[in-house]
């Protein structure tokens, strides 16, 4: 059902993008409680990347839905860069032993990256993930035309309310199955948008007031970082902070947005348009920052703070612009955007 175009959404994603590369600063760990409640707010970001992606996959893609050619472009934009961008950290997983620290041989070692992604630049976890999303558009694609999927809606955030994501984000698929609730929700939003946009202000006010107290009072009642389950399988059951909070957090700016940024922004615009060149790239941003900060005494936990903010985001954001600049078109291929 291709609409108008969603400036909230844009907007949203750029807000997302930012958010996803402050919940990877490593210097929110210094802050004792005032790390736990940063900790809180920043992290599971990741919830509202799959939220968006599916709604734009209903909002785009249903009503013209091509499997072949929807494969075809996400092979090009999303799993290229991917593999073209794990060679480097493969590269220097390999020269630091890291499969040895793992019990592999280098072989099985390279394959294991490229199945699980992370192992090296964290962040990169995300793309097994995603792609067993897009394996799957046709079983959602399918769901969206029936009105099973508001069931497979509350169980899928059920299931992300009470687990957590695997080890160290090693299983891409048990990952899915944490944030799959997230993504039907998106498209089940993108299926009833005209029942959203008709609802008064008063509605959204109260549906806006309403999620940002879920939000505080989770915050409130978080127990800190070291709780944190480690695990899918060992998390089933175990309420998951985090992801209530995400899901709260998320209602409120998604109608906060579509109240008040319905409308062209080109700062979260153009972070939106290079979102996958940030999440590629920080990662990369986040091991220099690692390197460099093992030789620097910054005397104090907000300088450390700030200092890696400015390599992990804004470092990051000019060097994916300075990839466009020489790469031009051809960087979707490189970096994602």
């Amino acid at each position: 059902m291709k609409g108008r175009f969603r400036y909230s959404l844009e907007n949203f994603r750029g807000v997302a993008i930012i958010f996803v590369m402050l919940s990877h600063i490593s210097s929110i760990y210094s802050f004792d409680k005032g790390g736990d409640y940063l900790f809180y707010l920043l992290t599971n970001a990741t919830a509202w990347f799959v939220f968006i992606s599916g709604y734009l996959f209903y909002y785009l893609e249903s009503e013209k839905f091509e499997y072949g050619k929807y494969l075809i472009k996400k092979l090009k934009y999303v799993v290229l860069p991917y593999l073209i961008l794990s060679v480097p950290a493969i590269i220097a997983g390999l020269y630091f032993s890291r499969h040895v620290l793992y019990g592999l041989t280098s072989d099985q070692y390279i394959a294991w990256s490229l199945v699980t992604g992370g192992t090296v630049v964290p962040p990169m976890w995300f793309i097994p993930m995603i792609v067993i999303f897009f394996l799957l558009t046709p079983v959602f694609n399918f769901l969206s035309k029936n009105k099973i999927i508001y069931v497979f809606v509350v169980c899928g955030l059920v299931l992300s309310i009470f687990s957590s994501r695997s080890v160290n984000n090693t299983n891409a698929f048990f990952s899915f199955l944490n944030f799959a609730g997230f993504y039907l929700l998106g498209m089940v939003a993108a299926k009833n948008v005209a029942v959203l946009d008709s609802l008064s202000y008063a509605w959204k006010s109260r549906i806006i007031f309403g999620s940002v107290a879920i939000f505080l009072l989770f915050g409130f009642l978080y127990p800190g970082i070291e709780s944190e389950p480690v695990g899918f399988l060992s998390s089933l059951g175990s309420l998951n902070f985090l992801n209530v909070g995400k899901l709260a957090f998320l209602v409120a700016i998604f109608f906060i947005f579509e109240r008040y940024l319905e409308r062209k922004n080109n700062i979260l615009g153009y972070l939106a348009k290079i979102s996958f060149g940030l999440f590629f790239i920080h990662g990369f941003m986040i091991l220099i920052f690692s390197r460099i900060s093992r030789d620097v005494d910054f005397g104090s936990a907000y300088a450390r703070f700030f200092s890696e903010v400015a390599i992990v985001v804004f470092v990051s954001i000019a060097v994916v612009f300075l990839i466009k600049v020489v790469l031009g078109k051809r960087s979707r291929y490189v970096i994602g955007c």
